[in-house]
């Protein structure tokens, strides 16, 4: 009796030990830790379909997505180390750089084709008409830089009109609740603005390409220590967005439930902004003898920048963009 307890008391401990190796072999192996911040916007969707499919696991690497909607908080955070990278928009790389905040794009997420727009009543039938206007517009971020070039793209100035700092999404809601008349938002509130008697789109993105872009920016003392670890997030994007392409449906059911919304209405939302291929980064990014669109764009928002006084002086762009990543990403 005494041995056969012995026996099975083996046999339960060889067992369990198995058990443990097969959930440890299935579990991810965690590998470098990287902190990612991004805001609700749509764009964004892949890294969590990056981070749900196991294509960060596959790089070896454990990504900790954090949602942070406030523009202060992510560059606090960008300065202290608490994040080593977040979702950004060319006009705030520039603002960025202005502060001192050491962030490098190093990658191009999205460009906006009609998912960032400004909302209106049905009396505000163009761009002139916003002259004297009370708009709804969140400070020091890509809605307002999107109305400064739409309102110089249509001889207004920034002092044209009368601003009121509200979150992009609140202002979007403010809209379609009747309690601004104007307001510069991003998707789903552009779909959302008919829900008000004579509410439209007065402009959005689309008519305005190559204007509001998301590109990945990353700490700029982590780049120098970890670019390997970066260009892992980055064939993980890649890799989720070339998944999206060949599994729409499977892969919009995934980060539909990021933002609250159904899969058919996230196709819809998405169907406003374009992300592009590893090919179409490296031609956004260009090369050394021939920069790609992306400098042109900064530098078209330090001219803004400069008229509105939101910033005193040109920043250094040449090294807040870094190309070098994308080029050696596949060697």
């Amino acid at each position: 009796m005494k041995n056969t307890k012995i026996l099975m008391l083996v046999g339960i401990v060889i067992i369990a030990g198995f058990a443990m190796w097969f959930y440890n072999s299935q579990k991810p192996t965690g590998g470098d830790r990287f902190v990612l911040s991004v805001n609700s916007w749509v764009g964004f969707g892949p890294f969590w379909l990056a981070k749900e499919k196991g294509f960060f696991d596959e790089q070896g690497i454990n990504v900790d997505i954090q949602t942070m909607e406030d523009t202060g908080q992510r560059k606090i955070a960008l300065v202290k180390g608490d994040i080593d990278g977040l979702g950004d928009t060319v006009d705030l790389l520039v603002l960025e750089r202005d502060e001192n905040v050491p962030a490098v794009a190093v990658m191009q997420i999205d460009a906006s084709n009609g998912a960032d727009g400004i909302l209106a009543t049905e009396n505000i039938k163009n761009v002139v008409n916003l002259k004297n206007q009370k708009i709804a517009v969140q400070k020091n971020f890509v809605s307002e830089a999107f109305l400064n070039y739409v309102l110089q793209k249509n001889g207004l100035a920034p002092t044209d009109v009368q601003t009121i700092d509200t979150e992009a999404g609140a202002a979007g809601a403010a809209f379609v609740s009747g309690a601004v008349n104007v307001a510069v938002t991003f998707e789903p509130w552009l779909s959302k603005a008919k829900e008000r008697k004579g509410g439209h789109v007065l402009v959005s993105s689309a008519d305005y390409p190559g204007v509001v872009v998301d590109i990945l920016s990353i700490n700029e003392k982590y780049l120098k220590d970890h670019p390997d670890i970066v260009q892992k997030v980055m064939r993980a994007w890649f890799k989720a967005i070339a998944y999206w392409k060949s599994n729409p449906q499977e892969a919009n059911a995934i980060m539909a439930k990021h933002y609250n919304v159904t899969p058919t209405d996230f196709a819809d939302i998405i169907s406003g902004l374009n992300w592009p291929s590893y090919e179409e980064n490296l031609v956004y990014f260009g090369t050394q003898s021939q920069p790609g669109k992306i400098y042109e764009i900064a530098n078209t928002f330090v001219n803004i920048f400069l008229k509105t006084g939101q910033i005193k002086a040109r920043p250094d762009m040449i090294r807040a963009i870094d190309k070098s990543l994308l080029q050696s990403l596949h060697e």
